[in-house]
């Protein structure tokens, strides 16, 4: 069976720029994984998700992010999705797909059955991009793999299908290969790499591209283990005063900078933001439509250009214990 390539996106939609609440998608992962990333507290077992998700609903953000490898994350946002206000505007959710083998014929029905299974969990009938959560070009390549997301179209139990990637050459094969709506790269203060090469240009049109890792898990807000877990952790740090420089030079807090840095980047169709947190969440808000001076804009650019090896979490081997 030939590989699937090169066709056109039936579901691919031109739409106008996003408005600055409209890029705010929360990612929910620490609803099921609550230690993930390097939070500043843990999270109180009284915490209520449902009230949490109708306050970040109140204040006008309605796309939300999760996968079945998030834990419990995708039933308790189901939960609150199930017992909302039916008049409301419709959420945007997107979710994840899994487990795949590459070569296996077997895989569309099992594409099937997870996509079924989340939603299931999410009182939905429909998800609005269904992403790979598996960033192998062996997966992303598979003609099983694009049948999979092909019958999950046709059966309309996804709107629009994606990859999350880590490596130019991936992001390259799955924008080539003309059968993904989404692609989700890391954009941050930390790592323009992915934007210079492929979103800048707006020349990968009709794709759609999602920033991820804008805190980079949390390291910006949260330093103190930083030189203890991570053995590039004195980089990072000079990395974070450099930054805070900037910052202060702007009358701003670094945490501000990220936001307004990262918002005023076109070409982004939306951001994953994840907090458990209303107040940090109404300041990401506020600070996102602010935009940002062009001379720190410039400055942040020249920084965040430079390749480096611990802009990925995968490349952050841990510190040894007394090292």
């Amino acid at each position: 069976m030939k590989a699937i390539c090169a066709l056109p996106r039936k579901n691919a939609v031109t739409t106008e720029p996003p408005s600055a609440i409209d890029r705010f998608c929360l990612g929910t992962v620490k609803l099921g994984v609550p230690g993930y990333g390097f939070s500043a507290a843990p999270v109180p077992p009284e915490f209520d998700a449902a009230a949490f998700l109708a306050q970040v609903e109140a204040l006008g953000i309605r796309r939300f992010d999760t996968s079945p490898r998030y834990g419990a994350s995708e039933a308790r946002l189901g939960a609150y999705l199930h017992q909302r206000n039916a008049n409301a505007p419709a959420p945007w959710v997107s979710s994840k797909i899994d487990g795949l083998t590459a070569g296996n014929p077997e895989t569309p029905r099992a594409m099937l059955a997870s996509v079924q299974a989340s939603l299931a969990k999410l009182h939905l009938a429909r998800l609005d991009v269904c992403y790979l959560h598996q960033n192998d070009t062996e997966i992303i390549l598979d003609p099983w793999v694009q049948e999979g997301m092909q019958v999950l179209k046709e059966r309309d139990l996804i709107g629009q299908s994606g990859v999350s990637l880590y490596s130019f050459e991936e992001c390259e094969q799955a924008i080539d290969c003309g059968r993904y709506d989404f692609v989700q790269v890391p954009v941050s203060v930390f790592d323009l790499s992915f934007y210079h090469r492929f979103i800048a240009s707006g020349s990968h049109a009709p794709v759609r591209f999602t920033g991820r890792s804008l805190l980079l898990q949390g390291i910006l807000a949260n330093r103190e283990r930083i030189a203890r877990e991570i053995r590039q952790g004195e980089e990072i740090l000079a990395y974070l005063q450099a930054l805070d420089r900037i910052a202060s030079e702007g009358q701003m807090t670094t945490l501000e900078l990220a936001f307004r840095f990262a918002f005023s980047l076109p070409g982004i169709d939306h951001f994953l933001v994840g907090t458990l947190a209303i107040p940090h969440l109404k300041a990401n808000m506020a600070w996102a439509g602010l935009g940002i001076p062009p001379g720190m804009r410039a400055e942040i650019i020249e920084m965040a250009s430079r390749k480096r090896a611990w802009t990925n979490p995968r490349n952050w081997p841990v510190r040894c214990q007394g090292a």
